[in-house]
């Protein structure tokens, strides 16, 4: 697994460059509920842009783990592969697509 505690960065995923970019950290969003990191996704030369949302990280004890999380980017290349197989197109337009992935970005 290679981490990395940059904001944005690039992968390539079968031979294609996307762009990736933290847009949130784990936050509560009220009561014991807490949403986990998500990063945005695009392909370099389009615009259209995928949310993936990452469950929140969690301690050994259930709590949530409050820290600055820093980015799996073994993950984000999995995601990638899965909004693809999901229905998201990278070179069409229109809004940003959401997609839930579980930690491995799958």
């Amino acid at each position: 697994m290679q981490f990395t505690r940059d904001p944005s960065g690039t992968i390539e995923v079968e031979g294609e460059t996307y762009a990736w970019e933290i847009r949130r950290q784990p936050r509560p969003v009220g009561g014991a509920v807490w949403e986990g990191m998500a990063v945005s996704l695009r392909h370099v030369d389009f615009k259209r842009e995928a949310i993936i949302q990452f469950p929140p990280p969690l301690r050994p004890n259930g709590r949530p783990d409050v820290e600055k999380q820093r980015v799996n980017v073994d993950a984000v290349r999995n995601a990638v592969t899965a909004a693809i197989e999901a229905g998201w197109d990278p070179t069409s337009r229109g809004k940003a697509m959401v997609f839930d992935v579980d930690a491995d970005g799958r």
